[in-house]
This record gives structure tokens, C-alpha cells and sequence, in this order.
């Protein structure tokens, strides 16, 4: 089959799975800006309560394709081109790395970059950079930091060594090691917990988790009463308080469409 994005959906849980086994999970021609789209339109759907992204054939991501780089090695640092990556960090949906063998490069800094990771044993990760004469970009030199410190971030960077999932354990970069033979399932077991709670709450808490770490303590501390004073507006209050005093779950109902952009509003 022609490499790409597959889509596929287990009840408010998206799957984006990165389809080039051929290339051990290459990025090659349009898959980048597909996965992109992808992102984006999980984001804005109110059914997806979380997205989970993972690797086919035992690979999460081997990076770029390695002759497209040669073809056009303009691309390797560019913003624009490397959007992708990037994204997870940046939309207010959960999104989780499901990662079996290598997740090296562009799949290093595309774990790097969801919220939470899943390792199976066989996991692999790698910053290649400094062993191909490139900069570390798209979150490395800083989002790195905000997970392992600097001795970890530095030394991880600067040998371009190959870590295990063992060592992405014990210093905090992956969640768990799933025993299973595929992380998915570990990360599905993730996602579905996240999706069960309230979809307001959750994009608030990545919304102040995210301010406070770019603007500091005191900023997080200040949008605190903000973003609870908004989601007190939204169902998910009401829902959340009426079930705990009626002794029963809480169904929480997709999240209004607007309601990212009002989270964001509150925090700029």
C-alpha cells in the first residue's frame, strides 16, 4: 500500500498510525503535511477525546526519508516543513506516542512532542543530529529540558546515542513500558482513561501546564481562577457535581466545538 496516515477510531480514541514499513516508518512525499492535517482535524472534532499515534511493523518512526533530505536538504530545519512534529504539543486534544523499535529523528522529536509515551521493550529512541551535522530542532533544545533536565537532555543530544526504553523509563520520558507486544495496547489503555474524565478539564489542564512552563509559576498560578471560572460555564461543571452527589459516573458530553479557542482566549 501507497505510505501514509491511517485513520482509524476506537470509540472517542483516534489512532493515527504512520504507514511506510517499507522505509521502517519513513517519512516520505506528503506524509508529514497528512499527518498534520490529521492533528488538526482530530483537534476540532468534539467526538476525540484523545489521539494516540504509533508505528506499524515493530517501528514508530525511523525520521525523514533520508535520500529526500539529500534531494532537498533545505527541508531537514525548516518550520514549515517540520509542522508535524511539532503539533501534539501545540493542540489542546491528548495525544500519545505509542512506540514500538526506533523513534529516531523526526520520530524522536515527534514522541518528544505528545504528552504522554508508551514504550514497548523494544523501543529505541534517538536525537541523530549531532551525528549528521544537524541541529537538534523541533522542541529538542527546549521541550527536551522540560522532561529529563539538562545532564540527560545534553547528553542524549550531544552523543546522538541510541537510548532504550528501560533508560526512557527511569529518567521520566516515557510513561510505562508495556510488557504487551505492541505499546498501542498500553497506550489504548492510556487514552481510554483520559477519554473517560472530562473532555473541558483536560484541555485546560494541557492549556495551564503549557502556560505556566512558558511563562512561569506565577503566570500558571494567575490563569488558574480563569480557566476554572470557564469550564464552570461548560456542561462538564454541572455534569461533574450533579453525578458525584447523585452517586453515579459522570457522562460527560462532547466537548462544545468552540471550546479550545475559548480555553485559548483565557490564557492570552
Amino acid at each position: 500500500m501507497t505510505p501514509g496516515i491511517r485513520v482509524s477510531d476506537r470509540g472517542a480514541v483516534r489512532v493515527l498510525t504512520i504507514h511506510n514499513p517499507a522505509k521502517r516508518g519513513a517519512f516520505s512525499g506528503d506524509m508529514a503535511p497528512a499527518l498534520l492535517s490529521e492533528l488538526d482535524r482530530a483537534d476540532a472534532d468534539p467526538a476525540v477525546r484523545a489521539v494516540v499515534v504509533t508505528g506499524e511493523g515493530g517501528c514508530f518512526s525511523s525520521g525523514h526519508d533520508l535520500q529526500e533530505v539529500l534531494e532537498k536538504p533545505e527541508t531537514a530545519g525548516d518550520p514549515a516543513a517540520n509542522a508535524a512534529f511539532g503539533r501534539p504539543a501545540e493542540i489542546l486534544t491528548p495525544v500519545i506516542a505509542a512506540v514500538d523499535g526506533p523513534a529516531y529523528a523526526a520520530g524522536f522529536i515527534l514522541a518528544l512532542n505528545c504528552d504522554l509515551r508508551v514504550a514497548s521493550r523494544d523501543a529505541r529512541f534517538c536525537a541523530v543530529g549531532a551525528a549528521i551535522g544537524l541541529v537538534p530542532v523541533g522542541g529538542q533544545l527546549s521541550r527536551l529540558l522540560d522532561l529529563v533536565g539538562y545532564p540527560v537532555a545534553y547528553r542524549w543530544l550531544a552523543t546522538a546515542a541510541p537510548f532504550g526504553a528501560d533508560e526512557a523509563l527511569r529518567h521520566g520520558f516515557v510513561t510505562h513500558v508495556h510488557d504487551g507486544p505492541e505499546a498501542l495496547e498500553g497506550a489504548l489503555e492510556l487514552a481510554e482513561a483520559i477519554a473517560a474524565v472530562s473532555p473541558a478539564v483536560v484541555a485546560a489542564v494541557k492549556a495551564g501546564l503549557r502556560h505556566s512552563l512558558r511563562h512561569g509559576t506565577d503566570a500558571g498560578l494567575a490563569a488558574e481562577p480563569a480557566l476554572a471560572a470557564l469550564v464552570r460555564e461548560l456542561p462538564d461543571g454541572g455534569e461533574g457535581v450533579s453525578a458525584f452527589l447523585e452517586r453515579r459516573p459522570p457522562a460527560y458530553p462532547d466537548h462544545p466545538g468552540d471550546h479550545h479557542d475559548r480555553i485559548a482566549e483565557v490564557l492570552s
